[in-house]
């Protein structure tokens, strides 16, 4: 028969052991959520290089689950289907852009976002340069924008002293001819040095076609 230390001393050692089991089953979520964010990974990883290859109409699950190693299941554990993958990509790109703080307070400002944004452009990925330049993704690159320069419209609200519909055409105008601009840049085989771009784009951004006219800047509109 077991003396009253020997029972003390398993039924510490059981305690010792069930607590050791307890530590370990905290720590089970955070192993899934590794095993969940590297399948989110993969999934998204196979779904930038679809973008590359392929306009959005071609993607399928089929081929992204194979790329991926997953099973279709599993994707739609993760996603209801490409639209909401793609949502979130495009939620992602926009947050790159939103926080980054800005202001429209001085041309220097302005100056400063222009160059920021040819910048950043022309080193971003290839399948941003896809969704911002090819004909098929373009729809979907005008959302990413919008989503920004509302934030931006409404962060930046009365800057430029203009009613609401004035400013709204200021931010329009603003946001649309930088993409406008690098479009045209890459459709050309990005022949034009970076910095000539950017300076060409700000002359246009800031001072309009007076700035490149002969002797545009002497006329009056």
């Amino acid at each position: 028969m077991a003396s009253v230390n020997q029972i003390a001393y398993y039924a510490a050692k059981r305690r010792h052991v069930r607590q050791n089991m307890g530590a370990f089953q905290v720590e089970k979520p955070k192993k899934e959520d590794l095993r969940v964010r590297k399948t989110r990974e993969a999934i998204h990883s196979a779904f930038k290089a679809m973008i590359c290859e392929m306009d959005f109409e071609q993607i399928t699950i089929k081929e992204l689950t194979q790329r991926a190693q997953i099973n279709r299941k599993t994707f739609y554990l993760h996603y209801n289907g490409l639209e909401d993958l793609l949502a979130e990509l495009q939620e992602e790109i926009a947050e790159n852009f939103i926080k980054r703080r800005v202001s429209y307070g001085s041309m220097k400002d302005i100056r400063d976002m222009i160059r920021v944004f040819f910048e950043h452009a022309a080193n971003m990925p290839l399948f941003h340069e896809r969704l911002m330049c090819c004909g098929s993704y373009q729809p979907i690159w005008e959302q990413i924008n919008k989503r920004i320069m509302d934030y931006r419209k409404e962060t930046n609200r009365g800057v430029f002293g203009l009613d609401e519909h004035a400013e709204n055409l200021v931010f329009a105008y603003y946001g649309a001819n930088s993409t406008i601009l690098y479009r045209q840049w890459v459709a050309d085989g990005k022949k034009l040095p970076l910095e000539e771009l950017i300076a060409l784009a700000t002359r246009l951004i800031c001072n309009g076609m007076s700035s490149v006219v002969p002797g545009g800047s002497l006329e009056t509109v």
